[in-house]
This record gives structure tokens, C-alpha cells and sequence, in this order.
């Protein structure tokens, strides 16, 4: 891959990652409420979520997209009622928990935002079909060698996860801004409602 190639390669990806869906809308939705580590935690499932699309795209298995379709259906609705729950959690945030980061209880737990993270990228179908679509337009499969493949992942690793990683810190800092007892409540209310949305693109998406 010439560096020409990949230097369109990640001004398309940065441009699809800044267009805001689902995993955008949920990490920012977790930042403000519990900060910056549960958000980065949903990023990195998120950006595992890419890399096993790109491995599928890149062996040549966008396929199992259709062959799998069902199993794929039931992923997206899995994260689609795990955004809807967490969005009703945070909706019933009480004022008294005024305590930094106070809310649904998940900032602590790495592995659960890490899985949501990843079950949401896994019931998006269509970020296998991107990839499926984008490569052939940037990387000669008849010559792919180890290096290119260890070149597009390590551009989806910096590109996805530090616009991510943005989007979390424009949460946690937003965050910030409120701290008695009735802004937390509409700050997390706000969040909730983030959650649903998230849980609706993602339901809605066929």
C-alpha cells in the first residue's frame, strides 16, 4: 500500500468515525454521566467490534453478513434492549446520588461497557459491509501482504479510537458543568435520552 493510498484510506475512515451513530451516541451518553474511563471502556469494544469486521472483510467473508443474517438480527436487538435499559436506568437517576459519576452503577465495570461496546458493533451489520465495500477500493487483495493488513488495523485502532476517545472527553467535560443535585438529574436525563436514541438507530437499522 502506497502511502497515497493510505492516506486516503484514513481520511475516509476518520470521516466515517466522526459521523455520529450509535457507539458515538452511547460513549458520549456514558462520559456524562459516569466520565471519561466507563466511555473509553464502551470505545475499546467498539474498535474490537471494527477490527473483527475488517478480518471478516479482509478473509473475504462479508458474506457471512447474509449467511449469518439471523444471528446478526438477534445481536442488534440484544444491544438495542441493552441501550433501552440502560437508558430507563439513567432516566430514574434520583437527585440524592449526587456523588461524582453517581448513576446506573457502571463505572467501575470495565468489561461490561467493554462488552456493550462490542455487542453493539456486532448487531451492526452494516460496518462489515463498509469495510467489505471500502478495501477493495484502497487494497490490492491479490497482493495483500502481512504488512498491509497490520497497516489498516493499526490505522482503525488510532483513527476510530481516538475520535472516539473525543467524543468521551466532550461528554466528561460537559459533565463538569453540573453538579447540584437537580442538573445531575436532567444531565442524566439527558444521557437516558442519548441511550434510547442510540437504541432506536440501532432497532431501526436493517
Amino acid at each position: 500500500m502506497t502511502p497515497g493510498v493510505h492516506l486516503a484510506l484514513t481520511a475516509t475512515i476518520a470521516v466515517a468515525a466522526l459521523t455520529p451513530g450509535p457507539a458515538v451516541t452511547a460513549i458520549v451518553a456514558r462520559a456524562i454521566t459516569d466520565g471519561v474511563r466507563p466511555a473509553l471502556a464502551i470505545n475499546a469494544g467498539v474498535v474490537t467490534g471494527d477490527l473483527v469486521f475488517f478480518a471478516l472483510a479482509a478473509a473475504g467473508m462479508a458474506a457471512a453478513a447474509h449467511s449469518l443474517g439471523d444471528l446478526f438480527t438477534v445481536l442488534r436487538w440484544l444491544g438495542a434492549a441493552y441501550l433501552t435499559w440502560t437508558g430507563i436506568q439513567l432516566w430514574r437517576f434520583k437527585p440524592r446520588d449526587t456523588t461524582p459519576g453517581a448513576g446506573p452503577g457502571h463505572e467501575s465495570h470495565f468489561w461490561r461497557n467493554y462488552g456493550a461496546g462490542l455487542l453493539l458493533m456486532f448487531g451492526h451489520v452494516q460496518a462489515m459491509l463498509f469495510y467489505a465495500a471500502l478495501l477493495p477500493g484502497f487494497v490490492d487483495f491479490s497482493i495483500l501482504t502481512a504488512w498491509d493488513i497490520a497497516l489498516v488495523a493499526l490505522t482503525l485502532v488510532v483513527v476510530i479510537g481516538g475520535v472516539n476517545a473525543g467524543y468521551a472527553l466532550l461528554g466528561a467535560r460537559a459533565r463538569n458543568f453540573f453538579a447540584d443535585a437537580r442538573a445531575q438529574q436532567t444531565l442524566h436525563r439527558v444521557a437516558g435520552s442519548f441511550m434510547l436514541l442510540a437504541a432506536v438507530l440501532v432497532a431501526t437499522r436493517v
